[in-house]
């Protein structure tokens, strides 16, 4: 069997597969373009897009009709991630781009080829010193008044895998003293005579360049991506595993408040959060804006009521628990349309919307829930690679910015439609639901 029909058989093998939900011949097509195309690409992958592929391969191994062309695939995505490595690519801590990321990968394929655990055993200690240093500025003023809680370059991400992982010594460790920051972190703070939220921080350069207002006092932010949603997620996550550090269950309480103070509905009776606001708008001093906001992971309704979710079943709050179930069935029932999503992508598009919905369904067994899981898979899973890169350059275009979609990264790429479709289909979560904080 030649090169390409050891991975066009991937498209067959798909085809024959009995899931938990029907099929599209498309999404057996676009899986097997996917690969080919990436074996086209493998001679000049870089380390960026390698720590994405290597969870791809994971996922559809099963698939392939030939383990040697899925080997081999493999082994180059290994070869060019571990020079990455080396070359301090991943120089962080985070979740996005650094040792966590990194961590998760190589974690779904080592369950895959356990061969690789001493691979990743050398990734979690390089994981750790990055934190271990990182951590020595916790008494810092700089430190106590950035955003670096969240998920895609904060504390929270290397949190969670921490949280999912089999910790040794060192590891749990740092997993106590992260909850012990974001414990001190919930605690209110006194600025300019306006009693606010610990969770208080002024942006980075990197987000400044991205906003359109002025905030010289700082920012409160609700969004699950960037703001208070992935401590309250990640908190859940650690009392649930029995962590009972003083002051734990405060926090948590705390942030409850936060979200259920914070929300306002719309016109379509939908729970929603204000995103990003400044301190100003936080007191009540300037107006907050009270439109409708798209249902995505990283800002939406649906990635705060999952992290509310999650930490309510692990604290037992019941009542916060009825409130996440019930709106998050509003959602579920509303017109396709009124998401306003306008992406197949993972960050704020269809499949991680319908992720989040679907975990949700697993948890609680809402069938409204399951109807509207599906109708995004189907629009996802219409947008071939080409279609794909078409639609997000028209994007890019009619807002005048560069187009940042690609095709391996999860995030924002192509891959990610692919790897969360699949992940739906089997009912079976995999590291990047996990880094997501979806699970």
């Amino acid at each position: 069997m030649n090169k390409k029909a050891g991975i066009f058989m991937l498209n067959n093998k798909l085809r024959m597969r009995k899931f938990r939900y029907n099929i599209s011949d498309n999404f057996a097509q676009n899986v097997s373009e996917y690969f080919l195309t990436l074996d086209r690409d493998m001679s000049h992958i870089t380390p960026s897009e390698a720590v994405d592929i290597i969870p791809a391969l994971a996922a559809f191994a099963e698939y392939f009709e030939s383990e040697s062309e899925w080997e081999r695939l493999t082994l180059r995505a290994l070869d060019v991630l571990r020079k990455g490595i080396s070359r301090n690519i991943f120089h962080d801590y985070a979740s996005f781009g650094g040792m966590s990321h990194v961590a998760y990968a190589v974690s779904d394929l080592v369950a895959k080829t356990p061969k690789l655990q001493p691979f990743l055993q050398a990734i979690h200690k390089i994981l750790c010193d990055n934190l271990t240093a990182y951590l020595k500025k916790t008494n810092t003023d700089d430190f106590k008044a950035s955003g670096n809680y969240e998920v895609i370059n904060g504390l929270s991400g290397p949190l969670s895998y921490m949280l999912n992982t089999d910790a040794d010594k060192q590891m749990a460790n740092l997993t106590t003293q992260i909850v012990d920051v974001f414990i001190a972190r919930s605690k209110d703070i006194t600025l300019l005579d306006w009693r606010i939220t610990g969770w208080h921080y002024y942006p980075s350069k990197v987000e400044k360049s991205f906003m359109t207002e002025e905030v010289p006092n700082g920012v409160i932010n609700y969004g699950l991506s960037h703001g208070m949603a992935g401590p309250l997620a990640t908190l859940g996550m650690a009392y649930k595993k029995g962590m009972r550090n003083e002051g734990l269950d405060k926090a948590i309480s705390g942030l409850f408040t936060e979200f259920m103070n914070g929300l306002y509905y719309d016109e379509n009776d939908i729970v929603q959060w204000p995103g990003r606001i400044s301190v100003e708008q936080y007191v009540g001093l300037e107006p907050i804006q009270t439109a409708s906001r798209q249902q995505s992971w990283c800002y939406g309704s649906v990635g705060i009521l999952r992290a509310m979710y999650i930490a309510a079943v692990a604290t037992g709050n019941s009542e916060i628990e009825k409130f996440a179930i019930e709106e998050m069935v509003k959602i579920a029932e509303i017109k396709l349309e009124k998401y306003l999503l306008t992406q197949p992508i993972v960050c704020h598009g269809y499949i991680g919307t319908a992720a989040i919905l679907d975990m949700m369904y697993r948890d609680t067994g809402k069938s409204d829930l399951m109807t509207k899981v599906m109708q995004m898979v189907e629009v996802s899973t219409e947008y071939s690679k080409e279609d794909f890169f078409a639609a997000e350059k028209l994007s890019a275009n009619e807002r005048n910015i560069d187009i940042r979609a690609t095709l391996h990264q999860h995030l924002e790429g192509y891959s990610g439609i692919l790897q969360t479709t699949l992940a739906i289909l089997k009912g079976n979560p995999t590291g990047h639901d996990r880094r997501f904080l979806i699970v």
